[in-house]
């Protein structure tokens, strides 16, 4: 797992409340950079000014030309700065960026002293791998599917393929809110990770839907494997929400040597919904008529 402190720049280009708007486009022109992070007089981060601030700046009538102004009238003045610690996993860095539509984030050090700056261009370009994981989750997400389609079919190993979509998931959202819900998704995500085989596949499909894959799978077994992860599942407690109930519903398919991948997805995300309509929280195995 990659830390924030192996991924962050730590050439920051930093400005105080009493520098000018002149100096900040200055910096960003001369030095070609997208961001510039507004400190007080102790050097701890205020504020965060980027290339999508630009734009506002000309439409702003400012009483002066100083970044503090500036500030107030973009709403940043007392609104808190988002940040992540240089010890936290680069995951995270991801899920707050993506959470709050930010393109950087500051790095800030166990005394809240910044020491670097994480960019999601910068987090592309040497770190392309980030492309194919969900923020959320820390698995792989849809688009990671289309790098191994090629290699699941022209596979000869014995493949089992699962839709697993967690049961009323919308009424969790609406009675617990989006937070806990977020907490379910992370949960069943690493329950069915730590629960496969290290070089078998566990991909976020869609919202509440994982789609897993088995390369070396008895066929024989794919029903007592699914009901495995189910039983799995259906164990998480989430800590002072235990009252909620968490199952998921499982279509399996096993998969045929040479098939479409995407027909055999499609056959796996049939049995899931024989699944739900026989009830919720149980596995359907899907049969070629």
């Amino acid at each position: 797992m990659i830390l924030v402190k192996n991924a962050m720049v730590n050439n920051i280009y930093t400005l105080s409340t009493e520098n000018t708007i002149f100096e900040l486009l200055e910096l960003m022109s001369q030095r070609g950079i997208g961001s510039v992070i507004i400190t007080n007089d102790k050097k701890f981060p205020l504020q965060i000014l980027t290339l999508r601030d630009i734009p506002k700046i000309f439409n702003l009538s400012l009483s002066t030309n100083k970044i503090s102004d500036l500030l107030i009238k973009l709403n940043k003045k007392n609104s808190k700065l988002i940040t992540i610690r240089a010890s936290q996993h680069l995951i995270t860095a991801m899920n707050l960026m993506n959470k709050h539509n930010i393109s950087h984030l500051p790095v800030i050090d166990k005394n809240n002293q910044l020491v670097g700056i994480i960019s999601m261009r910068d987090l592309l370009k040497h770190f392309p791998g980030v492309l194919f994981i969900d923020p959320l989750t820390g698995i792989h997400n849809r688009l990671y599917l289309d790098i191994l389609k090629l290699k699941i079919e022209k596979s000869k190993m014995k493949i089992c393929i699962f839709m697993i979509d967690i049961d009323n998931f919308k009424k969790i959202n609406d009675e617990h809110g989006h937070s806990v819900g977020d907490i379910v998704l992370k949960n069943v995500a690493k329950t069915l990770k730590s629960n496969i085989k290290g070089f078998d596949e566990v991909i976020r499909y869609g919202g509440e839907e994982f789609l897993v894959i088995l390369y070396i799978c008895d066929i024989n077994q794919i029903y007592n494997i699914a009901e495995r992860l189910r039983k799995k599942v259906k164990q998480i407690k989430i800590p002072k929400y235990e009252s909620i109930l968490i199952t998921v519903s499982i279509g399996a398919y096993s998969y045929e040597r040479g098939e479409d991948i995407d027909e055999a997805i499609k056959k796996a995300d049939i049995a899931m919904y024989q699944a739900k309509k026989a009830g919720k929280d149980r596995v359907s195995i899907y049969e070629n008529q």
